[in-house]
């Protein structure tokens, strides 16, 4: 399969991924560890607000 031709899904960024998850572009990869990491830094500065 071509992995250039595949349109973008949304649903990427949020779905758990394991060793059987079929491989996407490394951009995308980018996209969801930037994403992930970014919704880590809110939630940790929110709990900081918190205490």
């Amino acid at each position: 399969m071509d992995r250039g031709k595949r349109s973008f899904n949304w649903l990427y960024l949020v779905q758990a991924e394991d060793s059987m998850t079929q491989p996407s572009s490394r951009l995308m990869g980018a996209c969801k560890t930037f994403l992930w990491l970014g919704v880590s830094i809110l939630m940790g500065v929110g709990m900081g607000q918190l205490t």
